[in-house]
């Protein structure tokens, strides 16, 4: 019998290290959208650390918006990552350490700022200069200027857009759907949409059809069973008691 040399690809997951071919018919198959071993959706991504979660947590905390919706008992909202957010987020290969830093403190990519107080990133921002937007340094203590903090957050946004955008064109647009990351904030976006269209009235009037339903059924329970029973037992009574019999 005839021996051929053939090269495989071979596929190695970052979660469990499981190592496999992906062959069909004596050929190289699509490539797997699942570890083979864990059966995991973002098997070639590996684990976030500890930086990079607390990173994209405040990335999404600094752009998203609030959704309002109408809820049995008022109002309420949702809170969605923006579209942008979330597809750099999504991208592969995903964003690193330095992409997050200059991402969520982009005023640091002209020059060295530093955010504190209410605007305080957890150590995400350079500290080399006690600066940050609309404080202004005064002998002994700082001066907040609300219109200088507008702006500065104005020109901060702009600029954060203009580097998330950069930075998804240099992976080529590439958005990884399989990750468990897509999912997670695609679910988001899903609940605030669903939640829009609920329609209270409508809630309160399946309410009130569905105990009145309940209370039709107790009715008939009374009257075919529980009710006689307890009419035999007041007979039962009466017959015991009356002194004619």
């Amino acid at each position: 019998m005839p021996c051929h040399k053939i090269e495989v690809t071979e596929y190695e997951c970052a979660k469990c290290t499981y190592r496999w071919i992906n062959r069909i018919n004596g050929k190289d198959g699509p490539k797997p959208t699942r570890c083979a071993k864990c059966k995991r959706w973002d098997w070639e991504e590996g684990y976030l650390s500890t930086i990079q979660k607390r990173l994209r947590r405040d990335l999404l905390k600094i752009e998203s918006v609030e959704t309002p919706h109408p809820t049995m008992f008022g109002g309420g909202f949702n809170i969605v990552p923006t579209d942008l957010c979330a597809s750099f987020l999504s991208i592969y290969p995903r964003p690193t350490v330095k992409e997050l830093e200059t991402v969520l403190n982009p005023i640091s990519y002209l020059g060295p700022h530093n955010h504190y107080g209410f605007r305080n990133h957890r150590g995400t921002c350079t500290e080399l200069i006690d600066c940050g937007p609309g404080w202004i340094p005064i002998p002994g203590s700082y001066r907040y200027d609300k219109e200088i903090a507008n702006e500065m957050e104005r020109k901060e946004e702009e600029i954060r857009h203009e580097l998330m955008q950069h930075i998804i064109h240099s992976r080529g647009g590439i958005i990884n759907t399989n990750s468990t990351h897509y999912a997670y904030l695609a679910s988001r976006k899903a609940i605030a949409e669903e939640s829009s269209k609920f329609e209270p009235s409508k809630m309160w009037q399946a309410i009130a059809e569905s105990k009145g339903q309940e209370e039709e059924q107790q009715g008939k329970q009374l009257e075919e069973g529980i009710l006689p029973q307890k009419q035999n037992q007041y007979q039962k009574r009466w017959e015991r008691t009356d002194p004619i019999s």
